[in-house]
């Protein structure tokens, strides 16, 4: 939610000093309180700031100033200063749920996200139903990997403003890392009536179409998105997956570069990298990739079976499938191991243990029906 800075007038200050002996304080406050207000309008936040300074200088126990003066640091990302102005703010007037929020969100930037929860729950105990509090507690379940409780927070946001644009993203985020991508989807589709061109709402729709298997839909959006200006290190990943997954392996290859450009210690570029030189048969290349892959990420199980493929394809068939056998015990081995670990049998002239990996596989194989296919008809065969 985008905060307001807030305007105070002359006599709403006289009020507020009722009972305080009267010097020149309240009017310079109220005019260097105003000057600041101008300042903001012009999004001169360096003036504003300076301007709300001296306004504290003469007025310290005001915490509309307080609650600006915050929200300008915010604005500017002076997160600490931000944070001290907001605490001052809340102890002045502890019955504000957006100056609590405010808070949270300066506190959720400097990754302090206990903290930043306390803050939003204080401004639900204030105001049960505020919805930028419940994003607010939605965002930091995200970062903790805590995706249901994401999805809970987000729901009730939603429930409670529909037409609110970040609570929709929230939600969908939630989705989409609970594996619910058809929730997620259709999130996101009535989200875009009201936001067609809104660049994060692009970037996930483009991964939850990628996770849907509608490639070029995915490619076509996140394309949109960078257009708009997206051009972090996870846009050009899914460019490239997309790419991949359509077969244009030199562009997959270029997006997978420039994710790596973008952050070198991007585990799931270089397994995409990796992956690409795989399907142009390119094993050197491909070893290099996985290889850096596995040492940024070692229990990723999808770059450990790469490596066993790597490993079958280049002739050693022993080492391969001592890599599929310790892959496939694991509770985490992707379906297809037990296919390649069959293969990896049948080339050694192991036709029972062949047999039996194929079996296995078909038994929990959910994707291509063609593999499944394939799978059993060597079962068959190699059946007495």
């Amino acid at each position: 939610m985008k905060h307001s800075i807030r305007k105070i007038t002359l006599v709403s200050l006289f009020v507020i000093s009722l009972g305080v002996p009267f010097r020149c304080g309240p009017d310079k406050s109220v005019k260097y309180y105003n000057l600041g207000l101008e300042a903001a309008r012009r999004d001169d936040y360096a003036e504003a700031i300076r301007l709300w300074n001296e306004s504290i200088r003469y007025r310290s126990d005001d915490p509309e100033t307080r609650y600006n003066l915050g929200l300008a640091l915010f604005s500017v990302k002076r997160y600490r200063e931000a944070e001290e102005q907001l605490r001052e703010a809340v102890a002045l007037d502890p019955l504000d749920p957006e100056t609590h929020h405010l808070l949270g969100k300066t506190l959720e930037e400097q990754g302090m996200l206990p903290e930043a929860k306390l803050s939003y729950e204080s401004s639900l105990n204030v105001k049960p139903d505020y919805v930028p509090a419940l994003i607010g507690l939605a965002s930091i379940a995200l970062k903790e990997n805590q995706d249901k409780s994401a999805e809970n927070h987000a729901t009730q946001a939603v429930e409670l403003d529909p037409n609110n644009l970040e609570a929709n993203l929230v939600l969908s985020e939630a989705y989409f890392r609970n594996g619910n991508f058809n929730a997620a989807y259709g999130q996101l589709l009535s989200a875009r009536k009201r936001s067609p061109v809104n660049q994060d709402l692009l970037m996930l729709l483009g991964k939850v179409t990628y996770a849907r298997h509608m490639y070029a839909d995915a490619l076509e959006t996140l394309a949109a998105a960078r257009t708009l200006g997206i051009s972090n290190d996870e846009i050009f990943l899914y460019l490239g997956l997309a790419n991949l997954a359509l077969g244009y392996t030199s562009e997959a290859e270029k997006d997978f570069r420039l994710s790596l450009f973008k952050n070198p210690e991007n585990a799931r570029a270089w397994k995409g990298l990796g992956e690409t030189y795989m399907k142009d048969r390119k094993w050197r290349e491909a070893t290099e990739s996985i290889g850096k892959a596995m040492q940024l990420a070692p229990d990723d199980p999808e770059a450990v079976l790469d490596d066993a493929v790597i490993t079958l394809n280049e002739g050693d068939l022993s080492g391969a499938a001592q890599k599929l056998e310790r892959l496939s015990s694991r509770p985490d081995a992707p379906q297809i191991t037990n296919y390649y670990r069959g293969h990896a049998y049948l080339r050694m002239g192991k036709t029972t243990e062949a047999r039996d990996a194929f079996q296995r596989f078909v038994t929990i194989w959910q994707g291509s029906a063609s593999l499944a296919d394939e799978a059993k008809a060597i079962v068959a065969r190699l059946s007495p």
